[in-house]
């Protein structure tokens, strides 16, 4: 499919131009191929005689673009909006007191200057749109491209935005838009009529009409579909019970119908004397083999790329801290949290549940808040990626800013929690108070925040984003070994999720034995053996010994007893032979009977102990494997936004 059917153009400097044509004509298509976010397969876009396909990196900076969709934060004031801007484009030798002066005279040429210190999210359409064209001034390209720029405006406003093109034009710069509204497009210099594809005219708005004999702008649409339906009403309908296949062939021969109208459109053109002047003199003056140079383009260095994240992560922190209700639920999230834990966490129970609730948390922490950060800002980001934004500043800049308000998070909820723990109302064990396991859940809250950006850079929509979230923490709650030691597809799906590796570190920084043998520290109070077994072992090896003892007491009174028979045997005989002077035995005499100890039972209070260790982690190595997740999923998270780059 031809989007674009040999187009060929010559817009020459401080011109104001406007590409026209009915839906689908491919306005939009032509406009990205020339301002390089979507290159054409073949052809070729000179500006100044330097090919942008091949020079994009260098000519970008003079290029700029607005499309449809506002690309500004909504969060921040005017002047704030323009200066974060200037910082991020502009180069680093500006000083701060000139870019105030460039941010105050773009204002004053947008008509803003009085709107300054009013958020962007309280103007109104028109006034959004003057800032976002105000964002494109900052570095005065030498073409601007916009997309639809006057859509959704009241006529009143659209004759004020379109007359500021013409300024802005005049002032020395190349204006390039598309548009359906025809009321102004007398303003234009010369106007792109686009149909199917094919380039149909190209020249003064009044030349149009006469070539395409219509009475007004509004009615050159008509005309240009006019033959369309003509010869369309002269095809046989389709019969009411028409089959598939001749709907399809209907269908297509309606298609073939607008593509033989669009070309008889374009060779029209071909042959008039607009073409020649507008199109064939000036393309044939271009000397090709005499390239000129591109700009110079400073490869960023370390300290740029640094000064880039520093400029991201205060733009980020004013546009989270604009929102203070946003703040408010999330860090007052962490006591109700907290007390909810305390609610349901009995006093005598093992401590499993309350170190699993805050792993998990830590996740979902992370995850919840980043996962929509990308992506709610994409068209922010895609433009400024065009400009000169890096991949790791941005990615830097978000990390840095949302580990700070997961960090603030883990905090509270994790000293609410220890404040139970010193009052007596719940227990929460751990070494050196506890500051291991807190640092492990804000490690943990920082691969849940690297998940969450993988989210936002993959998906499409933030609504998709929102949905994801909870088929990533569900998972960690059944695999994570809440229930028990995980074992085959269980277990295997279980070391891929952060909460299994953060759950074990936070036990084993507890310093608790555990009830079961799985993972019970050799060292510990139970000697590698777990509470139960312990106790088992305890009562066993109390049993064996009571049944020996019990059987020496026996196999000793036997042999007393049959020493007595065998002397009181002596002492008959001896009186039946009359011997006189035989005394009678003594009965022998029992020692005391073997005592039973009791049985060694599990205690009624179990707080001090948790339920198992996962056999296959350490004290070491979760850390380690909770990083390399984070790593892993930064990465992959830089390479989602890489893939989507223009060009």
């Amino acid at each position: 499919i031809k989007l674009l059917d040999d187009v060929d153009l010559t817009i020459q400097p401080n011109e104001f131009v406007g590409l026209l044509g009915p839906s689908g004509a491919g306005k939009s298509t032509l406009m990205d191929s020339m301002n390089g976010m979507r290159p054409a397969t073949t052809g070729h876009v000179l500006i100044n005689n330097l090919d942008l396909y091949q020079h994009l990196d260098s000519l970008k900076q003079s290029i700029g673009y607005v499309p449809q969709d506002d690309i500004i934060h909504r969060e921040l004031t005017v002047y704030r909006t323009l200066y974060y801007v200037a910082r991020l484009r502009l180069s680093r030798d500006v000083s701060t007191a000139e870019i105030d002066q460039i941010v105050n005279e773009v204002m004053d040429v947008t008509g803003l200057a009085e709107r300054r210190d009013v958020p962007v999210g309280q103007l109104s359409g028109g006034q959004r749109k003057r800032v976002s064209i105000a964002v494109e001034l900052i570095t005065k390209p030498s073409v601007i491209f916009l997309d639809e720029p006057t859509s959704g405006l009241d006529p009143a406003t659209e004759e004020k935005i379109m007359k500021l093109f013409r300024q802005i034009a005049e002032s020395g710069r190349t204006v390039i838009l598309t548009t359906h509204a025809m009321e102004n497009v007398k303003l234009f210099d010369k106007i792109v009529v686009m149909m199917r594809g094919k380039l149909v005219f190209y020249g003064a708005p009044q030349e149009a009409l006469a070539h395409i004999k219509a009475d007004s702008f509004k009615d050159l649409y008509d005309k240009l579909e006019a033959p369309i339906d003509d010869q369309i009403a002269k095809m046989q309908p389709l019969p009411p019970n028409a089959t598939k296949e001749q709907k399809s062939a209907f269908k297509k021969q309606r298609e073939q119908i607008a593509e033989s109208v669009a070309d008889e459109w374009k060779h029209r053109f071909q042959r008039t004397p607009e073409y020649q002047r507008n199109i064939v003199q000036p393309l044939s003056g271009l000397r090709r083999d005499q390239p000129a140079h591109p700009p110079v383009k400073r490869r960023p260095t370390v300290t740029d790329s640094l000064r880039q994240w520093a400029t991201l992560s205060r733009r980020y922190m004013e546009v989270l801290g604009r929102d203070k209700f946003n703040l408010l639920i999330l860090f007052g999230q962490s006591p109700i949290v907290a007390f909810l834990l305390y609610l349901v966490v009995g006093h005598d129970v093992p401590r499993d549940f309350p170190f699993f609730v805050l792993a998990l948390v830590a996740v979902w922490f992370g995850t919840s808040v980043a996962a929509r950060e990308i992506i709610r800002e994409r068209a922010v980001y895609n433009r400024e990626r065009m400009v000169n934004l890096g991949l790791l500043p941005y990615v830097g800049s978000k990390l840095f800013v949302l580990s700070l308000i997961v960090g603030v998070q883990c905090v509270l909820l994790f000293g609410t929690v220890k404040l139970f723990d010193v009052a007596g109302m719940m227990k929460l064990q751990g070494y050196l108070f506890g500051l291991p396991q807190l640092i492990t859940m804000i490690v943990t809250g920082i691969v849940g925040i690297s998940l969450g950006l993988f989210i936002s850079s993959v998906v499409k929509t933030s609504e998709m984003a929102t949905s994801l979230v909870p088929l990533i923490l569900i998972p960690q709650i059944l695999f994570s070994g809440l229930v028990g030691v995980p074992t085959g597809t269980a277990k295997l799906v279980g070391l891929v999720m952060p909460a299994t590796w953060a759950f074990d570190e936070m036990k084993r920084l507890s310093g608790l034995d555990t009830l079961r043998e799985e993972g019970s520290e050799k060292e510990g109070t139970n000697e590698g053996r777990g509470l139960y077994k312990h106790v088992e072992d305890i009562n066993d090896d109390n049993i064996r010994r009571a049944r020996r003892d019990i059987d020496n007491y026996k196999k000793s009174a036997e042999d007393n007893q049959a020493d007595f028979e065998k002397k009181m045997n002596d002492f008959i005989a001896r009186l039946k032979q009359g011997d006189t002077s035989a005394t009678q035995p003594e009965a022998p005499k029992l020692g005391d009977a073997p005592t039973v100890p009791e049985a060694e039972r599990i205690p009624d209070d179990l707080s001090n102990y948790i339920d198992f260790l996962h056999p296959w982690g350490n004290i070491l190595l979760n850390p380690i494997v909770l990083l390399i997740m984070f790593f892993g999923l930064l990465s992959a998270t830089i390479i989602a936004l890489r893939s989507q780059d223009i060009g």
